[in-house]
């Protein structure tokens, strides 16, 4: 096996090792979050876990600084506030957006995180803009 294929080998692997690690801690939030009182403690920590693993691994800043904010939201008001499912309670709109970033690639999921990222940074979207967009 040449040195090239052996690095494309291991740079596979250690990716398959961290998208698992990464997994792991999402399943652990989800969990935290589907009981009937959720434990922000626990999810607070979890989140800071998610972080830092996205902050090592992927070059993702936006998805770092959207959960920094999460987790400074819970912190600061006991719950998370932010919310984008507007019929919606915050334990549903914490699990909504832990799925988000569970597949943060997928396309629509990146146009949702973006939606709450803007949330998160209290930026509204002007009137007209969203029919703007979708032309």
């Amino acid at each position: 096996m040449t040195n090239n294929r052996r690095v494309i080998l291991l740079e596979k692997i250690n990716f398959a090792q961290e998208y698992t690690y990464m997994k792991e801690i999402i399943e652990k939030l989800k969990a935290a979050c589907a009981v009937k009182n959720p434990n922000y403690e626990l999810v607070v920590t979890l989140l800071k876990e998610l972080r830092d693993h996205f902050k090592a691994n992927l070059t993702e800043p936006g998805l770092v600084k959207m959960i920094r904010l999460a987790y400074e939201d819970i912190e600061a008001n006991g719950a998370y506030t932010f919310m984008y499912l507007e019929e919606s309670n915050a334990q549903e709109n914490i699990a909504y957006f832990i799925d988000l970033l569970a597949d943060y690639s997928n396309k629509y999921n990146r146009e949702e995180l973006q939606d709450i990222r803007n949330l998160m940074e209290g930026i509204t979207p002007e009137v007209g803009e969203s029919e703007e967009e979708s032309v």
